[in-house]
């Protein structure tokens, strides 16, 4: 058995999530509160970031196995439209060939991240955000995504120029 018994394991169990949690509620207080809020702060942890309604960020999807980036050719929704499992939202034009982009769940298309005609989009890049509810789409009229929210890079780094030619002797 243990020294302290089952109830002092759970009593001191308790008390560390306790500390837990109030050391947690006092960073959020510091780092994203309504100060830093009527600062103007932008944190991911500040109010304009706990206050969006639930969403999915739709990334650029891989679709072959040597796909590193691809560019977004058209949308087949729009903002505010409705979207189920299986329907094309997208198309995508990979290194190989121009792809169907179905969506795995159901929603409402709520932002489109990446215009249609974007190139080299990397892969993983949030090119949208679906909500569950047609009321909060509005909430996301203004929606930019960073780097901590999950976009890696709008788009893939620049292609290196070519070496010059050697001199001829």
């Amino acid at each position: 058995g243990t020294l302290l018994g089952s109830r002092g394991v759970s009593a001191l169990r308790s008390a560390a999530f306790g500390r837990k949690m109030r050391a947690a509620t006092s960073l959020l207080r510091r780092v994203g509160g309504r100060g830093a809020a009527a600062a103007g702060g932008g944190t991911l942890l500040g109010r304009r970031w706990l206050c969006l309604p639930p969403h999915s960020l739709l990334p650029m999807p891989a679709l072959s196995p040597t796909m590193t980036q691809g560019n977004l050719v058209t949308w087949k929704k729009k903002e505010g439209d409705s979207i189920e499992a299986g329907d094309v939202i997208a198309e995508v034009e990979t290194d190989k060939a121009t792809v169907d982009y179905e969506a795995v769940d159901d929603g409402i298309l709520a932002k489109i991240l990446v215009p249609e005609g974007t190139e080299d989009v990397l892969v993983g890049t949030s090119v949208a955000v679906v909500v569950d509810e047609a009321g909060d789409v509005g909430a996301f009229a203004d929606y930019v995504p960073s780097s901590s929210t999950g976009n890696k890079a709008e788009l893939a780094p620049a292609k290196p120029a070519p070496a010059p030619a050697p001199a001829a002797a």
